[in-house]
């Protein structure tokens, strides 16, 4: 996989970028221009594009040892056989170093042509057992491939595919189809209610470890702490992600609304609340610590930034809650910025349950209000998986009321 690597820095509109580069350092057209306009043209964080384009560049050296003309394929009334996606997806599912082996044996050895579906599915099931990644990155991969394959064979049929052609675009659908049919299934990773938040009494020693001045707090004092303390406030009013959360400039935040521009993120960007304490401690860290930044360090417009100005890496938001974490006894061991963020869907649950039967809204607008605000599609599973640790603790007090009330019976 030396052949194909990924490029990333820092584009002229301040934001960060990712191309996948050949190994003459030249970007592939298709590949980027998808990347750009699918991904970062809608907010998407750079390790979300990273990972797609690594995964389109899989598909580009599956391409090469195969001695594909990938960028015809896609572009041209040609395309890839039955066989030929089969042979993808089983490229797909293999690790890394089951990759490599592949493409070092094509350029050593003429490729065999394959003739019968049986050979591809054969050569599968011989490499499965040993050489293949998990199902769930497997899974990945192929749909990612999908989704590309998919973006330009309807490009195509709008640009070249005449209304003459349609066995010819047909065919292309049904490849499509047959490699999406390939993609393993993994389980399902809500049960077991892994996405646990924090009770309200945690919540509150939590607080007090990260204000400034605190006697638990393990920062330094100025403007480490006020920095941590608005890192947490903002993390705790609105369910960001650490990503987006690094992303933020000051510009953001409109300090007379009490909202912040979400601009760069992993799903969708969006606009979310913020508290007034919260408002207050960003005007405050603005005037007393980020604006005696030099100005030519501070020109980027990063809220969350370095004594010397530097944007903050997602790495260095973990450690400011790893070492929160370790310096209390009372922190549970899961706590880390996403903690947060189920900690408010928790919150958003409890507080829809409060309200007044007449008040309370339906299932599917509260799904609704949950996808909104997390920044989810409206199709997200992810909004039944962060309610479900609600529905579990009240099946939990209704089973534990029945059980008092047989009890008395007794």
């Amino acid at each position: 996989m030396k052949a194909i690597r990924i490029k990333s820095f820092t584009a002229t509109d301040g934001l960060p970028m990712a191309v996948l580069v050949d190994e003459d350092g030249n970007p592939p057209f298709l590949p980027n221009v998808y990347a750009t306009v699918r991904y970062r043209g809608k907010g998407a964080a750079l390790p979300t594009t990273e990972k797609v384009l690594r995964t389109i560049g899989m598909a580009y050296m599956w391409a090469r040892a195969r001695k594909i003309d990938i960028h015809t394929a896609l572009t041209s009334q040609a395309f890839l056989s039955l066989e030929q996606c089969e042979d993808l997806a089983n490229f797909l599912r293999m690790n890394r170093a089951a990759q490599d082996l592949e493409v070092q044996a094509a350029v050593v050895a003429k490729p065999q042509k394959i003739i019968r579906l049986e050979q591809v599915r054969g050569r599968m099931a011989t490499n499965q057992s040993t050489s293949q990644s998990s199902a769930a990155e497997g899974g990945y991969r192929i749909q990612t491939i999908v989704r590309f394959l998919n973006h330009h064979h309807q490009r195509l049929c709008n640009q070249v595919l005449t209304s003459d052609q349609q066995n010819l675009k047909e065919a292309r659908e049904m490849a499509i189809q047959r490699l999406r049919s390939l993609a393993p299934r993994s389980g399902n990773p809500s049960q077991g209610d892994p996405v646990e938040g924090l009770p309200e009494d945690v919540m509150i020693h939590v607080e007090g470890v990260f204000t400034p001045g605190s006697a638990e707090n393990p920062f330094k004092e100025g403007f480490i702490q006020a920095r941590n303390f608005l890192i947490y406030r903002m993390l705790s009013d609105n369910s960001q992600r650490r990503n987006e959360l690094r992303h933020i400039r000051v510009e953001d935040v409109d300090y007379a609304r009490k909202r912040v521009q979400v601009r760069v993120s992993k799903t969708r960007p969006r606009k979310l609340a913020i508290s007034q304490k919260t408002t207050d401690l960003y005007r405050e860290f603005v005037r007393d610590y980020w604006s005696k930044i030099p100005v030519k360090k501070r020109a980027h417009g990063y809220l969350f930034i370095t004594r010397s100005g530097n944007q903050m890496s997602t790495s260095a938001i973990n450690l400011i809650f790893e070492t929160a974490r370790k310096n209390s006894k009372s922190i549970p061991k899961f706590f880390a910025p996403h903690t947060m963020r189920r900690t408010w869907n928790d919150r958003l649950s409890r507080k829809i349950d409060a309200l007044p039967p007449e008040k309370r809204m339906p299932p599917e607008e509260e799904k609704k209000i949950r996808c909104l605000i997390n920044g989810w599609s409206e199709n997200s599973k992810m909004a039944s998986r962060y309610g479900a640790r609600s529905i579990r603790e009240k099946a939990d007090r209704i089973a534990e009321e029945l059980a008092n009330e047989i009890a008395g019976k007794a």
